[in-house]
């Protein structure tokens, strides 16, 4: 029974090093087209999506995330204008299309979509240089994603499921054009985007503790913050 743990744990070592390893090819190969070719987050989220990204366990992603993060080449790049975008959305792409796939041959072995439970992936970035952005975008139903640290701009733009959970701060136009799923930030967004507070935002959102937003529209609490000015958001004026 020993040996084997042993075996399997030694084969989870390998996966994740082995995925890295791909993840860090595929960013040095690619990276520079994203820089000169690419000029809007959504191009870069296609661009980095069309590649092939390694599939990997489910229950793997948070230990390769944060294995490629920490061994990022951060010295190399460090010059690179649009880091700290790029670096999000390319990470963040990865997560995605794992889960997605991860849902995807759930049903097909007849599981039903409500049957099927989310992956929490714990990503941790409070010791990263930059911050990074767009996290969360397009996030799946199936992805609980808890960020160990601060965002950078667009934490879960678009969103359309799942949970976001930041135990640090956001930075601007956080929120933006997010349709569902549940938004919780433990510590101060710079500016949310107007669209978070949108009727079609049927998801709930989550200030300091505070629920202020739910199922398309303001709770009491979130009401009453607005009015005394505790919400900063993009664009002043209320949905």
């Amino acid at each position: 029974m020993i040996m084997m743990e042993e075996k399997e744990r030694f084969e989870e070592f390998e996966m994740v090093e082995k995925t890295v390893e791909e993840l860090k090819k595929l960013w040095e190969e690619n990276e520079d087209d994203v820089s000169k070719e690419v000029i809007y987050w959504d191009e870069a989220f296609s661009f980095f999506l069309s590649l092939p990204l390694p599939e990997i366990s489910p229950f793997l992603l948070e230990k390769t995330s944060n294995k490629f993060l920490k061994e990022f080449d951060w010295k190399k790049f460090k010059k690179r204008g649009y880091l700290s975008t790029d670096l999000g959305i390319f990470i963040f792409s990865f997560l995605k299309k794992n889960i997605e796939n991860h849902a995807s041959s759930q049903k097909r072995k007849g599981i039903r979509e409500k049957d099927i439970e989310p992956i929490e992936v714990h990503l941790k970035v409070e010791e990263l240089p930059v911050r990074l952005g767009y996290l969360g975008y397009q996030n799946p139903e199936k992805l609980h994603l808890i960020v160990e640290g601060s965002c950078g701009n667009d934490t879960g733009c678009e969103m359309q499921g799942g949970k976001i959970i930041v135990k640090g701060d956001c930075g601007d136009w956080t929120g933006e054009y997010m349709r569902g799923g549940e938004l919780i930030v433990k510590g101060r967004v710079e500016y949310f985007h107007l669209s978070a507070f949108s009727p079609s935002n049927q998801g709930i959102i989550t200030l300091g503790g505070i629920e202020i937003w739910k199922n398309g529209s303001w709770t009491k609490e979130g009401e009453k913050m607005w009015e005394r000015g505790e919400i900063p958001i993009e664009w002043a004026g209320k949905n």
